[in-house]
């Protein structure tokens, strides 16, 4: 029971108490004073009817006419004339009817009125004549008394009503606090470190103050994790003069895009070389060298604004980035081609004036084919570069065989259309697992049934966003989603865009249909690419609570390229990460990323969320990261 109700019934049997003790009270005081009032009324009655009957002759019949009279002309119960003996000489007695009782008898029977009868001595002379006993009758006291406690009781039930009212009010004011403290407290529980303005009331104070403390000290915990975590990933991932990626770490993201469903079809390769790097080094030292070489990394850093982009370092001349391409390939590799150049020219300029340093980078480019090997795709982009090398300086050489088929913007627009109207959408299915082997969810990327197939996300996706249709497309992998829960009763994840994520009428349209399914929604798991934690912060975590909110589990997917860079991470309500392929591959036998695998479980079981391990090829890769304490697995080996 909640405290809130707790204090709620004390305040009810309180004023239960003290209502009913006032009830008792005045009810009891009023009945002793009618029994007063009654008790006088007697002896005065007795005593002004005795006064009489001694004035006056004492013959029978006037005697029991004045009598009658007195009883008749009053309201008693009995009015008596006794000789000296006790023997009778008048009396007249009330003789009840059932009519006259509107008193209930468990009331009168309760608070019964004793009253005491008035006696006064008639004397004949200087000789006691009679003596004379005169008791009024008391059901009209007892009407009254009635009649006082129902609207004493009556009021007494208003006011209650209108304490409860005004205590409740009072209530809510008072445990306003409450309420926040409930609610951080409930935050801290799921992980959800956040802090709390202190109220003015001392007892919440200290509390606030306490748990502020606690989220602070956890989240400054994280922090310096993060930055651990940071530390590893340069040590381990980077290339240390230009930052980029490096040649191992490259190509487990080279692999991790090739092993992606949802990776573009419109993905190309771009390898450069710095011919001269050793006539460079003698022309500009080794710090200008090292400068011109982060300038071309920076260069092919900020060559494309896809999040998606990577850029590596393979030795000490060759790079390579892998980015969407628009259009004409040979014309984009030309234009990287002369960025590059001229930045170098500029900053040879700026470290040599007028002296005289040639600089070349020939460029290689294909296409991204994911049916083949990271080894071939390399093997194909040397034999293009000794190419480019004869060319000159800037020489550039594409490979355009096995290029998909090509369709303007309009076509892809009636061809999505059509799909998504005629067929809907459809969902693979593919098994993730705990370490156990018990079934957590199975992961479910969309097909659409494009040029008579049905084909994965990385064949239209990048059609999709240009032409603003994703949320669409993600809202009908919802409906599906939910419809594969009620048809089988499992747990399903889908993946939501950044697309989706920044569409306003996106997420109300999803609140409403989760909305309709409440009793399913603790089987839907919902999973955002990493960079929405970085780029779309804040609609993330307004989304992220509504979603969990209604029941949703919410995760991020591809969990680690940019880990580091994501801020507030206690403050989205994560119940699960996936961890990138390209951080797991071959683990077995790099044990470089052990301690990056470790840390990054470490950081997300201190947030409560499951680590799910992404593409894993075999067993032997499950077992390491067993032992590095992954709690789930998905890839090729998980069935």
């Amino acid at each position: 029971m909640s405290l809130i109700k707790q204090l709620w019934i004390g305040i009810c049997l309180t004023l239960i108490l003290a209502l009913s003790g006032s009830f008792f009270i005045s009810t009891l005081t009023a009945r002793e004073y009618l029994e007063q009032q009654l008790q006088l009324k007697n002896i005065d009655n007795a005593n002004s009817l005795a006064l009489s009957i001694t004035q006056m002759d004492k013959d029978p019949v006037t005697l029991e006419l004045l009598i009658s009279a007195q009883f008749d002309s009053g309201h008693y119960q009995s009015i008596r004339l006794l000789d000296p003996e006790g023997n009778i000489i008048v009396e007249r007695h009330y003789e009840a009817q059932s009519s006259d009782q509107t008193v209930p008898t468990w009331f009168a029977s309760l608070l019964d009125i004793q009253v005491q009868p008035g006696i006064a001595q008639i004397q004949d002379g200087w000789q006691q004549f009679a003596t004379l006993h005169v008791l009024s009758h008391s059901r009209y006291a007892q009407q009254e008394l009635w009649n006082s406690s129902l609207k004493l009781l009556v009021w007494l039930m208003v006011a209650g009503i209108i304490c409860g009212l005004i205590g409740t009010m009072a209530l809510k004011i008072i445990t306003r606090p409450l309420g926040r403290v409930v609610n951080q407290a409930e935050s801290i529980g799921q992980r959800h470190f956040v802090t709390s303005s202190e109220p003015r009331t001392q007892e919440f104070r200290k509390l606030v103050r306490a748990m502020n403390k606690l989220s602070a000290s956890v989240k400054a915990m994280l922090e310096k994790e993060t930055e651990k975590l940071e530390r590893l990933r340069t040590q381990t991932q980077q290339d240390e003069v230009t930052g980029l990626a490096n040649r191992n770490h490259f190509l487990n993201l080279l692999d991790s895009i090739l092993g992606r469903e949802e990776t573009a079809q419109d993905n190309a390769i771009y390898m450069v070389r710095l011919l001269n790097l050793n006539e460079i080094n003698q022309s500009l030292g080794r710090n200008g060298a090292d400068a011109l070489l982060t300038l071309l990394a920076r260069q092919l850093d900020s060559f494309s604004d896809d999040p998606n982009a990577i850029a590596g370092r393979l030795n000490g001349t060759d790079f390579v980035i892998v980015a969407p391409y628009h259009d004409n390939l040979e014309q984009t590799a030309k234009i990287l081609s002369n960025k590059i150049i001229t930045a170098a020219h500029q900053l040879i300029n700026e470290k040599v004036a007028g002296k005289d340093v040639d600089v070349s980078t020939p460029i290689a480019a294909t296409l991204l084919d994911s049916n083949l090997p990271h080894g071939q795709i390399l093997a194909t982009l040397d034999g293009l570069l000794a190419l480019a090398e004869q060319r000159g300086n800037r020489g550039v050489e594409v490979a355009i065989k096995g290029m998909s088929q090509q369709r303007n913007l309009n076509d892809w627009r009636d061809a999505l259309h059509t799909a998504m109207d005629q067929h809907g959408v459809r969902l693979g299915e593919f098994a993730v697992r705990h370490q156990n082997g018990d079934l957590l969810h199975w992961e479910s990327p969309v097909r659409l049934f494009l040029e008579q197939q049905w084909q994965s996300a990385g064949y239209f996706v990048g059609w999709a966003k240009r032409l603003g249709v994703l949320p669409h497309i993600d809202w009908l992998v919802i409906n599906q989603a939910l419809s594969s829960i009620q048809q089988n009763s499992e747990h399903y994840a889908v993946n939501i865009s950044e697309s989706s994520l920044c569409d306003a009428d996106f997420r109300t349209k999803v609140r409403a249909l989760l909305q309709r399914h409440t009793g399913i929604c603790h089987q839907l798991w919902l999973e955002f690419p990493e960079s929405c934690a970085i780029r779309h912060l804040p609609q993330l975590k307004n989304f992220s609570t509504e979603l969990r909110q209604l029941g949703c589990k919410v995760g991020l997917k591809h969990v680690g390229l940019e880990f580091t860079k994501i801020r507030e991470l206690e403050g989205i309500g994560l119940d699960y990460l996936k961890v990138d392929s390209a951080i797991i591959r071959d683990c077995h036998n790099n044990p470089t990323n052990h301690v990056f695998i470790q840390s990054l479980c470490g950081i997300g079981h201190s947030l409560g969320t499951i680590m799910i391990a992404e593409g894993v090829v075999s067993g032997k890769e499950q077992e390491t990261l067993n032992k590095l304490n992954i709690d789930a697995f998905t890839g090729p080996c998980i069935r």
